[in-house]
């Protein structure tokens, strides 16, 4: 029989991967922090609050292990801008549900991005380079012709756009 711990693991991997992914930009070091973080999460458990939002807690020790990664192995390209990673919390944090069972994680990836599709080509065009293909602020501010702060604002109006889009279509109780 699973434990309930277990079971937590199983509906919220697909979270945490994605998480992860979005972090180090490597499905298999993705992969391996993942189980790194499910690991500490176990060992962790009696630190968690009764009550807290486990995904949240989740996203902290796995964005502390990527950190420590990146830390270790500074050849490796990770975005570690902390905009970058505020504004990845952000974006994940409104995927929280009470029970993300994959299905519901499918739902709100899908939704997630086509909302993307939404935003106008300024916005689009600066989540897509710092997020997708995984280019710093600085990169991207040269790249636009913009000063960073420019882009830092993009970013964040972006994203508060997206949360809103994906609270009118999925409502607030599903996020």
């Amino acid at each position: 029989m699973a434990s309930p711990f277990d079971i937590l693991a199983l509906e919220y991997r697909p979270m945490v991967l994605a998480y992860l992914r979005s972090l180090v930009g490597d499905h298999a070091q993705a992969e391996d922090l993942t189980q790194e973080t499910f690991l500490a999460a176990y060992q962790g458990l009696p630190t968690f609050r009764e009550g807290g939002n486990f995904g949240a807690w989740l996203r902290g020790i796995a964005r502390n292990k990527a950190l420590m990664d990146r830390r270790s192995a500074a050849r490796r390209h990770v975005v570690a801008d902390s905009r970058i990673i505020e504004g990845m919390e952000e974006v994940y944090s409104a995927l929280d549900g009470p029970h993300p069972h994959a299905e519901t994680w499918s739902l709100r990836l899908s939704v997630l991005h086509e909302c993307l599709e939404r935003l106008g080509l300024g916005l689009r065009s600066a989540v897509e380079r710092v997020y997708r293909e995984r280019r710093s602020l600085g990169e991207v501010a040269a790249a636009l012709g913009m000063s960073y702060e420019a882009v830092a604002k993009r970013l964040s109006r972006a994203r508060a756009l997206l949360k809103e889009c994906m609270t009118s279509r999925l409502g607030r109780e599903a996020l």
